[in-house]
């Protein structure tokens, strides 16, 4: 019933809701894009940064293109064209005539690239007025940034600045502006200036502008302040008088009741809302680091999702364990098509009931190269139980044909070109990374042994232990 009633707020609160829903229009001619599908999307939630779409339309071989975008309330939305995201902000209600930038592709190099970051632009829109938020917003961030660059390099160079007598300066223009978004806008850009700049203590931006105000969950202004000013908060807290018993409280009593009136000793989280955010997102910083178990976050996590009584903590305590637990041992991790060097497609549900032994490799790494002889002779060794798969990450297909000519190698090899998120799907930092999934395509070594680090060793006693051998 709790999943069934957590489901309809979440439909409620991305505003899909056929009933309750209410959308804002959207239309342009863009002849450099006929023909091809323009997808809009909102994140869900400014923690996790996960990306929910909110509506598509298909641009006419003329070029127009006319369609919706399902939002309850001002949203920050967002589409990927080529090198570009363009960003707007939609209302309710409202037409927006997009003028959308000339159509620049990604270069091959570009889409295979994990560190390839699209460049952000505000698209244009023809038919708003000078009280629209897409205009307010874009006035003050023009000014806004023409300052901040220069203000942090000199606040590092240890040039001092008058923050506030600028704030007075910027605020003059705008001050009298109505919109409630957009003034909160402002006053959390302020913050980050503050913030950066060192003009003000975290503890004091956290009493003034969280402590006891709304939480903004769809300003993306306030969350990015949010994110800055608590960000990795458990390690902050454990650094002050009675934070040292944060370690134990986490890792050995796994209370969220505890870690609670813990918090609670520092006034900065005398909210109950606010501390139940901080939580979440401290959740999240720490999994992946060692500060604490991993297994009593996921308990704390899990314990913030049966219990909050807040929609939006709930989507974002269910979007981080999605992310945290893909590569956990006994999770499916996130599931790929891609295709061999003969162009037949391969996933891993095409490999169930066998043991997959998934590696991420580059045929220009001396150590893959190295890897690549042992696992010829594990994959000869059991191949009846166990499938070899894997993904190159060569940025030329061609270059992993040609390196299979030579080397003749028989197991599976992938290229990563029809799906380069499969990087960060596995969260692959380095070559070569290794996996080991079950029959039943779960994760059981995450990361696995390489051949020379002793997996033969691991995988025979893995059979051996389940009665197989």
């Amino acid at each position: 019933m709790r999943n069934l009633v957590l489901s309809l707020l979440v439909f409620i609160t991305l505003g899909v809701t056929g009933v309750l829903a209410q959308q804002a229009l959207v239309y342009g001619t863009a002849a450099d894009y006929a023909g091809t599908e323009l997808v809009f999307y909102t994140y869900s939630d400014y923690i996790t940064l996960t990306e929910v779409e909110i509506g598509r339309c298909r641009v006419k071989a003329n070029g127009n293109f006319e369609g919706s975008v399902k939002v309850l309330e001002t949203t920050y939305v967002f589409s990927h064209l080529g090198i570009y995201r363009i960003y707007f902000f939609a209302e309710p209600g409202k037409r927006y005539q997009l003028v959308l930038p000339a159509r620049e592709e990604k270069t091959e190099a570009q889409r295979l690239s994990p560190f390839f970051r699209e460049t952000d632009l505000q698209v244009g829109v023809a038919n708003i007025s000078q009280s629209d938020i897409n205009f307010l917003v874009n006035a003050f961030d023009i000014r806004f940034n023409a300052h901040f660059d220069q203000i942090v390099a000199d606040t590092y160079r240890g040039k001092s600045q008058n923050v506030d007598s600028l704030i007075n300066v910027m605020e003059e223009k705008f001050k009298n502006e109505p919109n409630s978004y957009f003034k909160a806008y402002r006053e959390y850009r302020y913050g980050l200036l503050r913030q950066v700049t060192l003009s003000r203590k975290s503890s004091g931006i956290s009493n003034e502008l969280f402590l006891n105000k709304p939480i903004l969950y769809s300003n993306p202004s306030y969350m990015e302040l949010f994110n800055l000013v608590y960000d990795k908060y458990f390690m902050f807290f454990s650094r002050t008088s009675t934070g040292n018993a944060i370690f134990s409280t986490i890792s050995q009593e796994k209370s969220l009741t505890q870690l609670k009136k813990l918090l609670a000793t520092n006034t900065v989280l005398s909210n109950d809302t606010l501390m139940e955010l901080v939580i979440l997102k401290s959740l999240y910083d720490e999994f992946f680091s060692s500060n604490f178990s991993r297994s009593a976050l996921l308990t704390l996590l899990d314990s913030v999702y049966r219990t909050t009584q807040i929609p939006e903590h709930a989507i974002i305590a269910e979007n981080i364990r999605s992310r945290i637990t893909k590569l956990l041992p006994g999770f499916v991790p996130s599931p790929f098509k891609l295709k061999d060097v003969n162009g037949h497609e391969v996933t891993l549900d095409q490999l169930e009931g066998k043991y997959v032994y998934l590696n991420f490799c580059t045929t220009t790494s001396y150590t893959c190269l190295q890897d690549f002889s042992l696992l010829e002779k594990i994959y000869r060794k059991y191949r009846k139980k166990l499938e070899i798969v894997t993904i190159s990450a060569d940025m030329e297909k061609k270059d992993l044909e040609s390196f299979l000519k030579t080397t003749g190698y028989s197991w599976t090899f992938l290229h990563f070109g029809e799906k380069p998120d499969v990087i960060k799907d596995f969260d692959v930092r380095a070559y070569p990374t290794y996996f080991l999934i079950g029959p039943d395509r779960k994760i059981i070594l995450s990361p696995a042994p390489s051949p020379s680090e002793g997996f033969e060793q691991r995988f025979f006693e893995l059979l051996r232990s389940r009665g197989e051998i």
